[in-house]
C-alpha cells in the first residue's frame, strides 16, 4: 500500500513538472560569493534548486545534508544567503560544513521580490523555469524533498 501511495505521489509530481500553470520564476541575477553572477534565464533548460538560508539558522543547517545528497545525484543546488549579519561568510560556512553547492550572497532584495520571508525556504525549479515545489521544511528526511528532486532529475535524463 505504501508503494502505491508513493508511486501515485511520484506520478502527481511528474504531472506538476509539466504543468504550464505553475508559477514562473522571474528573471533574477544572483551575486555569487566567488564574485561571479548567475542569471536564472541562463539556467533555462536545466532544473535546479534554490535554497534560501542564513548562516545563523539552525533549521537550514539541519536541512543542508539532504540538499548535498540531492546535488550529488546530479541536480544543481544553489544556496542563496539572505538576512545575514554584517560579518557573515556564507560560502565559508557551506565549505566548513562539508558541502559543495555554490553560494549566492546578499540576496535580501531577491528574497523580498520573491516573497520569501523565512529560512529555510527551498524552491524546486523545472527546466522551463517554473517552481514545481516550495517548502519551508528543515527535515532532511522529508520525502517530498526526494520526490521532487527525482522529478527534476527525470527531466535531466529525458
Amino acid at each position: 500500500a505504501i508503494t502505491l501511495i508513493l508511486l501515485s505521489f511520484i506520478s502527481s509530481a511528474q504531472q506538476l513538472a509539466d504543468d504550464d500553470s505553475l508559477p514562473l520564476l522571474p528573471a533574477i541575477t544572483l551575486n555569487m560569493a566567488d564574485g561571479s553572477s548567475v542569471h536564472t534565464q541562463d539556467l533555462l533548460g536545466q532544473p535546479y534548486v534554490l535554497h534560501f538560508w542564513a548562516t545563523w539558522c539552525p533549521y537550514c543547517k539541519k536541512l543542508q545534508p539532504a540538499l548535498e545528497k540531492i546535488k550529488h545525484k546530479g541536480l544543481k543546488v544553489i544556496a542563496v544567503s539572505f538576512k545575514e549579519d554584517d560579518d557573515a561568510s556564507p560560502a565559508k560556512a557551506i565549505i566548513d560544513r562539508g558541502y559543495t553547492f555554490k553560494t549566492a550572497i546578499k540576496a535580501d532584495a531577491i528574497a523580498k521580490q520573491l516573497g520569501i520571508r523565512g529560512t529555510p525556504t527551498t524552491l524546486f525549479i523545472n527546466k522551463a523555469g517554473r517552481i514545481i515545489y516550495l517548502t519551508n521544511t528543515s527535515n532532511p528526511e522529508d520525502e517530498n524533498l526526494h520526490v521532487y528532486a527525482r522529478t527534476l532529475l527525470h527531466e535531466v535524463r529525458n
